[in-house]
């Protein structure tokens, strides 16, 4: 080949690598990434957690986690320990790869800090907020307290009213953790309709002694098929 034929080939060549206008070609964030190298909280959330926490579904133990009174309650450390190891004997599973998960150490902390940023104490109510764990309360004030923050909507004996459905069927109980009816108890479920504790009696907050008992009241009402307390789960968060 002589230099005259030479130089355009070599020409035509060098400019190979530049066909990026090309229409179907690739971009960098089509490229294929690893699960362990998805750094993206958009992506990561919507892969692990939006089936059962997408606001305005109903599933039994889950939680909007865009709720600000809700995450007002948990502390960063507390939501990473849920995340990582889940949640005992419930639907939560442990997303941990350590637990049998398959997140990263880094992308749990990012899940962390993305959720923690849809905090607004703005929209917190103006009462105290009861703290997110205690003890038990006392099983007799927490059916006088259901009767006067939760009958009108759920019935007095919890079974169900016109305005919301069962929160003493055995089959919801034993989904649930003693301490998601007590984070129910205080936060609601605003996307179901269901109030916090601050707005059930207008100008009558629950205080944190009620928030227990109720919760007490509801975990007493947890039996088996033959009305016997089941096998005890520990109870996780």
């Amino acid at each position: 080949m002589t230099a005259a034929r030479a130089i355009p080939a070599l020409l035509a060549a060098l400019a190979l690598p530049s066909c990026d206008w090309m229409p179907g070609k690739p971009t960098l964030a089509d490229k294929w990434q690893a699960p362990s190298e998805i750094t993206s909280f958009t992506e990561l959330y919507n892969s692990n957690c939006l089936g059962c926490h997408a606001d305005g579904r109903s599933i039994a133990g889950s939680n909007t986690l865009k709720d600000p009174l809700y995450l007002s309650l948990l502390a960063p450390e507390k939501l990473r320990e849920i995340i990582a190891a889940g949640i005992n004997g419930h639907s939560m599973p442990a997303f941990a790869k350590e637990n049998g998960g398959q997140l990263t150490d880094q992308q749990i902390d990012i899940l962390v800090a993305g959720i923690m940023e849809w905090r607004d104490p703005s929209k917190l109510p103006a009462a105290p907020i009861p703290p997110y764990s205690a003890p038990l309360g006392d099983v007799a004030a927490g059916n006088a307290a259901f009767a006067q923050y939760c009958a009108s909507c759920h019935g007095a004996d919890g079974n169900g009213g016109e305005k919301a459905g069962s929160v003493v069927n055995p089959y919801y109980l034993d989904l649930v953790s003693d301490q998601y009816l007590r984070t129910i108890a205080i936060a609601g479920r605003p996307e179901l309709g269901c109030p916090d504790f601050a707005h059930r009696v207008p100008g009558r907050p629950m205080s944190p002694q009620e928030v227990s008992d109720v919760t007490a009241w509801l975990v007493s009402r947890r039996v088996n098929e033959f009305g016997q307390p089941p096998q005890t789960i520990p109870n996780q968060p």
